[in-house]
């Protein structure tokens, strides 16, 4: 889905740019006297803007885990001159972006008018269901790999912060033959956004649930890094700032190696404020891992197999996206939900995650206060078998589906309907769901130009449950085609 087609939609709907251009252009830094002449002065300096530029995915259905590593995003102006702004490469996983975006950089860039932009990936590691045996399969390919991304029309930056969207088309840009043989050739769209300023929304300049590790603490301030997306950033604190988790109802409990999780909004001049930030319940010493559920054994449950998409610490690195990771599930551990973007009030079904509801196919993130124990792909050192947490707490994370909408119905300030998956989902290989309840609330974020209706082909992400066996999808976002 290429995101200049996202507009407001119904209430909490989301607003965005119909073009690419929307900014006036700001012009150069230099000044002019009231009659039009050159002011005296030292030589002009180039007028700057802040940027976020972010990644997100429209699906490719058999595909399980992307992770890839941008190594350099350049911008090209109406003079030819290019600007990079990627200062330093990024690792980023794709499928959990559907119907989302990431930051993977933040930073000033000249104003101006740009035609296009160039984007290179140093790698990818993926995990899919092989379309022949439907077994989970990992692949990696070695770039690099460039898309070349035109602005139709030009993209013009003046002198308000921008917010560049990517969006890549994983079906377009990912192939595979009956003989199994994959290729990739990125395809992908791009689109400019008004910068909110005070909202977490990703598609406007900020950022939601961004996962890393405190590396610095003073004051009202902290810098975070992060496995995936933007590898570094800081984020002002105000008293207005949320700490929803125990162990960190502020910044004075605020550590150095504390793992956390961030909704932030870009400000005017370039920095970010934190609206939300919860801790993970882990510092230094331990790690996190996250994706989907492939297996279950035991009932109760006393271990998984993930599909991993997401880490943090504990040995994890980027080239681990796609490996398999082994949960083992202590009889005491927690069960918890990450509602952050998606209301669960008003439901016709108690929305219930434990070791009871737990099931195949649902993303969750793992946390562990030791270690990973090593696998046959090393600590983090690669796909394959990547090791074992012991987990100390279990949250069922967003995620997303896309299929054809049916048997729409519109209830008040919830609205229903089915979802019915393609052919080749990974989802209903892994599964045997081929369709999912879902449920619209009337927050529920929805982009595109069309409404949602019977027939529409959406992308629907939220929390997903599994209630009187049947899987029921509760969603903060739907992007329609």
């Amino acid at each position: 889905m290429a995101f200049r087609n996202l507009n407001k939609a119904a209430a909490g709907g989301l607003l965005l740019t119909s073009a690419l251009g929307f900014f006036g252009c700001g012009g150069g830094g230099s000044s002019t006297t009231a009659s039009g002449s050159p002011a005296p002065g030292p030589t002009p300096t180039t007028a700057m803007a802040p940027l976020q530029v972010s990644l997100g995915d429209a699906p490719a259905d058999w595909i399980m885990a992307f992770g890839m590593t941008v190594n350099a995003i350049t911008l090209t102006n109406s003079t030819g001159a290019t600007v990079n702004v990627m200062p330093a490469s990024a690792a980023t996983e794709m499928m959990q972006l559907m119907a989302t975006v990431q930051p993977v950089s933040t930073l000033n860039v000249p104003q101006g008018t740009y035609t296009q932009a160039k984007v290179t990936v140093a790698s990818v590691s993926m995990g899919y269901m092989d379309p022949v045996s439907h077994a989970y399969t990992q692949k990696t390919l070695t770039g690099p790999f460039t898309a070349t991304v035109p602005f139709s029309p030009s993209m013009t930056v003046g002198n308000a912060p921008a917010a560049l969207n990517f969006d890549m088309n994983m079906a377009s840009s990912v192939g595979i033959d009956g003989s199994g043989n994959v290729t990739f050739n990125p395809a992908m769209t791009a689109a400019m956004a008004t910068v909110s300023g005070t909202s977490a929304n990703p598609w406007q300049g900020g950022m939601q649930h961004q996962v890393g590790s405190v590396s610095s603490v003073s004051g009202s301030t902290f810098a975070m890094g992060s496995m995936m997306g933007l590898p570094a950033a800081t984020f002002t604190t105000n008293g207005s700032t949320q700490f929803p988790a125990t162990g960190l109802s502020g910044m004075n409990m605020m550590t150095s190696g504390m793992m956390v999780a961030v909704d932030a909004s870009l400000q005017a001049d370039g920095t970010y404020l934190a609206q939300r930030v919860e801790y993970m319940g882990v510092g230094s010493t331990g790690g996190m891992g996250g994706g989907l559920v492939t297996a279950i054994t035991g009932n109760p449950p006393t271990q998984l197999t993930l599909a991993a998409n997401a880490g943090q610490g504990g040995g994890m690195m980027a080239s681990s996206i796609a490996g398999t990771l082994t949960v083992s599930l202590p009889a005491t551990v927690p069960y918890s939900l990450d509602t952050d973007g998606v209301s669960l009030a008003g439901l016709p079904f108690a929305p219930t995650f434990d070791a009871a509801s737990l099931v195949k196919g649902q993303r969750v993130n793992v946390v562990s206060t030791s270690g990973m124990m090593s696998g046959s792909g090393g600590m983090g050192g690669g796909m394959g078998t990547l090791g074992t947490l012991t987990a100390s707490q279990v949250r069922l994370e967003p995620q997303a589906l896309h299929g054809t909408v049916s048997a729409y119905t519109v209830g008040g300030t919830l609205t229903t309907f089915t979802l019915t998956l393609p052919s080749d989902s990974a989802f209903a290989t892994l599964t045997g769901a081929t369709t999912v309840q879902v449920y619209q609330q009337a927050g529920t974020q929805v982009m595109g130009t069309t409404p949602v209706a019977n027939g529409a082909d959406v992308q629907a992400r939220g929390l997903l449950f599994y209630d009187a066996g049947t899987y029921k999808l509760v969603t903060g976002w739907l992007a329609v085609h």
